[in-house]
């Protein structure tokens, strides 16, 4: 929520030579944050015993003895929150002054203090909480560097009545109800999963199969956004919507570049894939068949979980962060209407696991999103090179038909060997197929991929 309102508001500054007003806007949100972060930790650690007992009352009246260790590790986390504000402002700078190593480093530091409490501090749990705050530092001090590289000027400065302050939080706004929304999407699939239409397992099996194709989103996703949005909000302060136009497309692309070949892979090696990650103890073979078969229907929204997180940052860049919230919430309300109707009336008619309906609402209610922000996108900046969209499907869209018809082919070959090598085989086999197929098909993204592979490896 803080990056999506402060990078654009920030990169204005600079995009109008006022590097003093930006520095000073970076001081005074990361003042106010932190102060209010701390405020926050504060009020929920005198209150942390009621907020224990209340959430885990029914763990509690079973061993009450655990009580006062979770109010421990409670208070002990709550200083993550505190560090990760600042940190999270100072990964905003850094992005918008297009510097992107550190940031990049900082999760990893993060993950690596978890593990080091976890290993060198008795008891565990304790090293757990305590591994969290370290983690948290390490997040915070891996990108201070980047503060000097960029000749970052700190200022003691505490204001609500700044310009720059006020568009922060007017922005930030919308983002904080957005964020709501994943959970919303989480409790209607528990609610109708409660039906007797579905089998037990079917949640656990949904889980599964949303977190695979979560997976592509988060790795390509918001890499592109992270990478895109700085440039997007200093061209939009700039009123240069050609060149946002043109960045636009090209990730766009990019998305459907690498996201159709993982659809398709995902439709045909879904058996493989959960069966060698997730088949292991009360995850059997039968949960393998339920989180199979809904993985196929989820697969379908893999490009717009992936295009959502550039287009939504177009709208950010643009300081337009209530559009993107309104076609959330719209996108939640038609999720609960399909995921309803297709799991009842369609896939129980043709005898088909109900789950299949909720994973097949999900995705078509993302397509659908995906489609509104394009147009209302169009809407504000004029045009989007559509065409060269359309270009980018259908070549891109032919390639991964005959990457799927040689999966399909490797499948049959090697149906009676082990999951390995269907997994193994018929990935190198796909991608190979679908690498040829773009470039007879004149797909410029395949020649952009090796140019940057011989300059990055100096081939």
């Amino acid at each position: 929520a803080i990056g999506s309102a402060f990078i654009p508001t920030f990169a204005a500054y600079f995009a109008n030579d006022d590097e003093a007003g930006g520095w000073r806007l970076f001081s005074a949100v990361i003042n106010l944050l932190t102060i209010t972060l701390i405020i926050i930790a504060g009020i929920t650690a005198v209150f942390t015993p009621a907020f224990v007992t209340f959430f885990f009352r029914d763990q509690i009246a079973q061993e009450p003895e655990i009580l006062p260790i979770a109010v421990q590790l409670m208070r002990v986390m709550l200083l993550s929150p505190i560090i990760f504000g600042a940190s999270g402002v100072i990964m905003g700078a850094l992005n918008a002054r297009q510097h992107f190593l550190l940031p990049a480093l900082a999760p990893i530091l993060h993950n690596v203090g978890i593990i080091l409490g976890a290993l060198l501090i008795d008891p565990p749990v304790m090293g757990l909480a305590i591994g969290t705050v370290i983690g948290a530092l390490g997040h915070l001090l891996i990108q201070l560097p980047g503060l000097r590289l960029k000749q970052a000027r700190y200022t003691v400065v505490l204001t609500l009545r700044d310009p720059g302050i006020q568009q922060v939080l007017r922005l930030m706004a919308p983002r904080v109800l957005g964020l709501s929304f994943s959970q919303l999407n989480r409790f209607i699939t528990l609610f109708l999963t409660g039906s007797n239409i579905f089998a037990l397992g079917s949640l656990p099996a949904l889980d599964v199969a949303f977190k695979l194709t979560l997976l592509p989103q988060g790795v390509i996703g918001q890499a592109l956004g992270i990478a895109a949005f700085p440039t997007l909000a200093t061209m939009a302060a700039k009123s240069a919507y050609d060149d946002m136009r043109k960045i636009i497309a090209d990730s766009l692309r990019i998305v459907l570049f690498l996201g159709l070949p993982l659809t398709v892979g995902f439709i045909l090696l879904g058996t493989p894939i959960i069966t060698i990650l997730f088949e292991r103890g009360l995850f059997d073979a039968h949960s393998t068949e339920f989180a199979s078969f809904a993985l196929v229907f989820y697969s379908i929204g893999v490009v717009p979980f992936i295009g959502l997180e550039v287009v939504n940052r177009a709208f950010y860049a643009l300081k337009d962060t209530l559009t993107p919230v309104l076609a959330g919430g719209a996108q939640i309300l038609l999720m609960g209407i399909l995921s309803y109707v297709l799991s009842r009336d369609l896939f129980m008619r043709w005898q088909l696991l109900p789950l299949g309906g909720i994973a097949l609402g999900i995705s078509l209610s993302n397509i659908i999103e995906l489609l509104l922000l394009l147009w209302l996108l169009k809407r504000k900046m004029g045009y989007l090179h559509g065409r060269a969209l359309l270009d980018g499907l259908w070549r891109m869209g032919s390639a991964s038909l005959l990457m799927a018809g040689s999966i399909w082919g490797i499948l049959s070959l090697f149906k009676t060997d082990g999951l390995w090598w269907q997994f193994i085989v018929g990935s190198i086999v796909g991608t190979v197929v679908y690498l040829l197929a773009s470039v007879v098909l004149g797909v410029s993204e395949v020649r952009q991929l090796w140019e940057y592979g011989r300059r990055r490896f100096g081939i």
